[in-house]
């Protein structure tokens, strides 16, 4: 009976990896990319001329982790996390599908964002060879708070990092981390301004077992305050390496 429950489960699972194989080809053959309106090989939104004409961060000059670029450090000068990986500048069209996603409810970008970003991990563990143990690391997001959760109806930041965690059969949390104190918006806001919004903004759930690294997510790093608020409560709950990963980053003009 356990073999044979076994066996049931296996073919389960083989039939369901075959039919998710032909919905994908059945959506590349019916797709469109979202810039030049061509057919796509490898995304549905996306064609693989225009992925690669994206605007990249040059990592012949600048190195996977951003925070080796020393007008990163200038920029972010407190930091409670190790790493700092980012896709883009927030440039166009990084800034129209994230705006997109945010506030036209287009949430199919979102696993478009969340393909770009994981392209962009393998390529960092194919290059930098980082010291990562899938077992012991977790995917966590910046969250949203209730109220603008309610307002938005979703978390884009949740809906990418539960994609990306999924690519890579990383565990993904969606409890960890809870934001208490509804906050005015960060735009604008100067550094110690938004040290002072984000005070005591956020807790860690204290049921949620912690590994020792963790990839914490969101759509666009600018200061990386947000980031940081979080990343220094899991340092207290004993988390030793955080990586700080989003689709783009935000350069001061």
């Amino acid at each position: 009976m356990e073999f044979s429950s076994k066996h049931n489960h296996d073919m389960m699972l083989n039939l369901k990896h075959i039919l998710n194989q032909h919905i994908r080809k059945l959506k590349l053959l019916l797709s469109c990319c979202t810039l030049c309106g061509c057919p796509c090989q490898h995304h549905p939104l996306l064609c693989q001329y225009c992925q690669a004409d994206l605007a990249y961060f040059d990592h012949n000059v600048v190195g996977y982790d951003l925070l080796s670029w020393p007008a990163i450090n200038k920029l972010i000068q407190t930091k409670h996390f190790e790493h700092l990986l980012a896709i883009a500048p927030y440039v166009w069209p990084f800034s129209t599908w994230i705006g997109q996603l945010k506030y036209q409810h287009k949430t199919e970008l979102a696993e478009l964002l969340a393909y770009l970003m994981a392209e962009h991990w393998r390529q960092y563990l194919q290059i930098e060879k980082p010291d990562i143990e899938p077992e012991d690391l977790v995917v966590l997001a910046v969250p949203l708070h209730l109220k603008k959760w309610q307002e938005r109806g979703f978390n884009q930041a949740h809906l990418i990092a539960r994609k990306f965690a999924q690519t890579f059969h990383y565990a993904y949390q969606t409890d960890t981390i809870v934001r208490e104190k509804f906050t005015e918006n960060q735009v604008g806001k100067s550094g110690a301004a938004r040290r002072k919004n984000l005070k005591n903004a956020f807790r860690i759930n204290k049921n949620e077992r912690l590994p020792t690294h963790v990839i914490l997510i969101d759509d666009v790093v600018t200061t990386g305050t947000t980031a940081n608020e979080i990343c220094r409560l899991l340092k207290k709950r004993g988390v030793q390496n955080i990586t700080l990963l989003g689709i783009c980053l935000a350069l001061p003009s």
